[in-house]
């Protein structure tokens, strides 16, 4: 989630309704606690209202918002957590990629897998993002700048980095038709 300071100074949070339903949904696979979504984000507003000053000004810049939940049964074993800590990390930031609005370049293979159906990539959940970075620091090394995830034997799209992707084209064999695609 992340937190923007408008031109006239306002600071707005982009969709953290949105960003806790998530949050409750990954708690709620990942066998946590539900929490009350209303009061987390009037919690995250007060915080960010405290720490203003942390909210950068600059075009392309804004406050990193990250909630992160864990539980904290005190046991080795796997099982349902009753108790659980909820808090949160902020961070300024600046541009995701250093190109702005330069075309970047993108690592396709199909050799390794990010998301998966019936796994936890619809979550906001850690272990998503461990599998990436071997990948992700290839891709760098060969010049590239972010992985376009693919999936099954017909290469399906599933993302681009850790973002959703949206592709637009306009296919001259078909007189021209403007297509999309998301994920």
């Amino acid at each position: 989630m992340k937190a923007y300071r408008g031109k006239d100074n306002k600071i707005r949070l982009f969709r953290p309704e949105l960003n806790m339903q998530r949050m409750n949904r990954t708690a709620e696979r990942a066998s946590l606690p539900k929490f009350d979504e209303g009061e987390m984000v009037e919690i995250i507003a007060d915080l960010v209202k405290l720490e203003k000053n942390w909210v950068p000004s600059a075009d392309m810049s804004s406050l990193y918002i990250r909630p992160t939940y864990i539980g904290t049964e005190p046991n080795l074993g796997i099982s349902n957590v009753n108790a659980a800590k909820l808090y949160v990390i902020l961070s300024p930031v600046g541009r995701y990629l250093t190109t702005g609005f330069a075309p970047i370049t993108l690592l396709a293979t199909p050799e390794y897998v990010r998301a998966f159906r019936g796994g936890v990539g619809a979550f906001k959940m850690g272990c998503n993002y461990a599998p990436t970075i071997k990948v992700s620091t290839d891709a760098k090394k060969d010049g590239c700048h972010q992985v376009l995830w693919l999936i099954d034997d017909d290469h399906k799209i599933t993302e681009v980095g850790t973002m959703n992707v949206m592709a637009y084209w306009v296919n001259g064999t078909r007189r021209g038709r403007a297509h999309h695609a998301t994920t």
